[in-house]
């Protein structure tokens, strides 16, 4: 299984990785909350930040890819949106993506992995990241905890 696969490619830190079905309609924010609670993570209520589907898909990648405290490279980056991309599409569209803090700017292009970035945690871990994007009936979830 997908999850399966990216859970163990990802050889450093803790990750969370599953499609979480949700038959009940509810606001997405709400349904994003319930998916992660169910897998042992903090829900965030308002505290998410919805970014684009471009986005989530860098995030997911360079969380994936990349020791969240060192930026040591753990699989590299075309293998890693390969596996993102994969994941997305067992989500129906139109889904809507969250995450938990500026991670978009710091798995920018032109970022440098910017000190000074803000987040709210979902675990007990230094760092975490990682995209949940609520599509209709089925949520995924993909949670990366490291330790600085």
């Amino acid at each position: 299984m997908l999850t399966d696969t990216i859970i163990a490619k990802r050889t450093s830190g803790r990750v969370t990785c599953a499609l979480v079905p949700q038959p009940q309609w509810a606001k997405s924010r709400i349904l994003a909350d319930q998916a992660v609670e169910s897998l042992g993570l903090h829900a965030l209520g308002e505290g998410w930040l919805e970014v684009s589907e471009s986005d989530a898909l860098r995030i997911a990648a360079g969380v994936l890819g990349r020791d969240l405290a060192s930026n040591a490279v753990i699989i590299q980056a075309a293998e890693a949106e390969a596996l993102v991309n994969e994941l997305l599409t067992m989500v129906p569209e139109p889904f809507s993506c969250f995450t938990n803090g500026d991670w978009a700017e710091v798995f920018s292009d032109d970022s440098q992995h910017a000190s000074g970035f803000s987040f709210d945690p979902l675990t007990e871990s230094a760092l975490d990241a990682g995209i949940v994007c609520v599509g209709d009936g089925v949520t995924a979830v993909l949670w990366v905890e490291d330790e600085d």
